[in-house]
């Protein structure tokens, strides 16, 4: 046993002797056609080699090789360009005499899949394994099981389209041993300055190269996406499966991803659930499970690259849909008093891709303004943006409407119009624009154009028309009817005592307005309700959010016989209106003071009269 024991250990040595002085012995020349061979036997195309080439053994035996280029088809880019080429060798062959490479590690490679205007691609191969494994003729072993990229790249180009796009790679590897194998990858790519872990497995390689499908499982791993997707891939690229998707933004993955959305609060996190068809000019997303911002979504959508610009459609239904997280981007005024806003409005980033969504849901929340089931339209088309509400159940009646937004040189151009029809105008009004002077049930229409570079320098230059009416409601602020009657039996007191408080009742309200430059104006505005009727002349200044209004109410008794006329102003702030009778009409009603005013007013001018006349708007100033 001493014996076989000591022969063990001398054969030992004599081969560990043998493999240390290998990378002495083999010449240079042979280790060049070593590699050539290994890889033409994979590629059909014979290697240029303009570095050193060298065997070293720590810590294995390794083939050491610098500035290798695979060249491409002809008259294309190289395949492959690397600074560095290491070689990892079987050691059995090693020992008697034989170089042979098991796998190749490459450093500062850049891989280059390249599509000329003739078709041709850069990885279509005449000979070699992959050229068999091509025609359906694998066979055999790899020549080489595991290749491993460290530092370089992976860029696609397609001259047919002028398309490009390129992958940094940090450290993958790519391993592949035979015919009844399967083919994986892995490791860390970086793309637009973000790292993710990749893996992904092929079940039968060389019928996908033949022209046949694989089984296929990919997974990507990052900071902005985690994506998840299985099914089967046939040798067109065509994939049919399912996805799933999820992130922390979608903002942030979109922009990511080469969309150029604005940086925004809204669009955040996100989980999405679908079987998936993606061909090389579409992604089909179909029965989708979409979780965004909070809310829970299903329906269909197709994203189509294969052209221009992509293009996003489908159709998505909530049982609720909360856009509060969207309001501050789509609110038109903010402020204590509210101002329209005056930021530059910037449609083009709202542009990076042709939509036609069609949304509906149950409910629809807006902070406190909340509407029923409703149904919208969201489209990008010929360089403009244009929303549209089919038909919404709003404040116990219906809403529908459009806006469309078009860029103009140096402005945005608007155009809008709505209609609704038995809606609750206290909490309308109240939540849409602050305005709580006027509640009922009301139906009306509203046109309106106007352009300018914010929403603020749009409203000064509104045109359109508006025309509503209201039944059954009142006026906030102003009792009239009461007024009247103490200003009836006490002219000057009545003014003060009675200014604000209280409401005018009415059956029927209604009023059309003419807007131009920003400013409505209406001859048209009435409130009646039995023994009262109320008229408004006057201006509404959409820019300045204001109002410069006048009006007259008519009170008679019961039997008519005492018909009682007062003017009284409407000015100020629409959000907090002041409502007050006409003075000077006071004043003349009460014969003890009217002379006290002649010493103020005009020369010429006669106010003893009773007041007669409609006041103008000027006599609101």
């Amino acid at each position: 046993m001493k014996r076989i024991g000591l022969s063990l250990a001398a054969i030992a040595a004599a081969l560990i002797a043998l493999a240390l002085t290998m990378p002495w012995l083999t010449p240079e020349s042979v280790l060049r056609d070593t590699l050539s061979r290994e890889i033409v036997a994979l590629t059909g195309r014979t290697p240029r080699i303009e570095g050193k080439v060298q065997l070293a053994w720590a810590p294995l035996p390794t083939l050491m090789v610098e500035k290798v280029t695979v060249p491409g088809q002809d008259g294309q880019p190289p395949l492959l360009v690397a600074d560095k080429m290491q070689g990892s060798l079987r050691l059995a062959p090693l020992v008697i005499g034989h170089v042979e490479v098991s796998s190749l590690m490459l450093k500062r490679a850049n891989v280059e899949l390249a599509v000329g205007k003739d078709g041709k691609r850069s990885w279509d191969f005449k000979e070699g394994v992959l050229a068999e494994a091509a025609a359906g003729h694998f066979d055999k072993p790899m020549p080489i099981h595991a290749i491993r990229v460290v530092d370089g790249s992976i860029r696609y180009s397609d001259a047919s389209d002028g398309s490009a796009n390129a992958v940094a790679i940090d450290d993958v590897t790519f391993t592949w041993a035979g015919r009844s194998d399967g083919m994986s990858a892995a490791g860390v790519i970086k793309w637009r300055d973000r790292n993710a872990e990749i893996a992904v497995a092929l079940a039968d390689p060389a019928s996908l190269i033949a022209g046949g499908k694989s089984d296929m499982r990919a997974r990507v791993k990052g900071d902005l996406i985690n994506l998840t997707t299985s099914g089967t891939v046939d040798g067109t690229g065509r994939l049919e499966g399912k996805v799933s998707a999820s992130g922390n933004s979608l903002r942030d993955t979109l922009r990511w991803l080469g969309l150029g959305l604005p940086v925004g609060r809204s669009l955040g996190a996100y989980d999405l659930q679908s079987p998936l068809t993606l061909d090389n000019a579409a992604i089909s997303l179909n029965e989708v499970q979409l979780s965004l911002d909070g809310n829970e979504a299903e329906g269909s959508l197709t994203v189509e690259y294969g052209r221009e610009r992509p293009k996003v459609s489908g159709t998505l239904a909530a049982d609720v849909l909360d856009l509060s997280a969207y309001s501050e981007e789509i609110q038109l005024a903010d402020g204590r008093p509210r101002k329209w806003r005056g930021d530059h409005i910037n449609i083009q980033s709202l542009l990076v891709s042709d939509l036609d969504l069609r949304i509906s849901a149950g409910e629809t929340v807006i902070n406190k303004v909340k509407l029923g089931h409703a149904a919208a339209t969201v489209s990008t088309r010929n360089g403009q943006l244009e929303l549209a509400l089919g038909e919404a159940a709003a404040y116990g009646g219906t809403l529908k409407g459009s806006i469309t937004l078009r860029p103009a040189e140096k402005t945005t151009e608007l155009s809008a119009a709505a209609s609704f029809e038995g809606v609750d105008m206290g909490n309308a009004l109240g939540d849409l624009f602050a305005f709580r002077r006027l509640e009922g049930t009301g139906s009306g229409t509203i046109t309106v154009s106007g352009a300018g570079v914010s929403i603020a320098d749009i409203t000064r230059s509104l045109q359109g028309r508006a025309d509503f009416n209201v039944a059954s409601g009142w006026l906030v602020g102003i009792d009239l009817a009461s007024l009247m009657q103490k200003i009836e039996r006490r002219p000057l007191s009545a003014r003060f005592e009675s200014s604000y408080g209280g409401r005018t009742t009415f059956d029927l309200s209604k009023a059309s307005f003419k807007i131009a430059e920003g400013m409505a104006k209406t001859s048209d505005c009435r409130m009646e309700n039995g023994s009262l009727s109320v008229s408004l002349t006057g201006d509404a200044n959409i820019a300045l959010r204001s109002l410069d209004m006048a009006g007259v109410a008519n009170w008679s008794d019961a039997d008519a016989t005492s018909p009682f006329r007062l003017p009284f102003r409407v000015y100020g702030g629409w959000e907090v209106p002041v409502v007050e009778p006409d003075t000077e009409a006071l004043i003349r009603r009460s014969g003890a003071a009217a002379p006290l005013l002649r010493s103020f007013i005009r020369p010429g001018r006669d106010v003893s009269q009773d007041a007669g006349k409609n006041p103008t708007p000027s006599a609101a100033q």
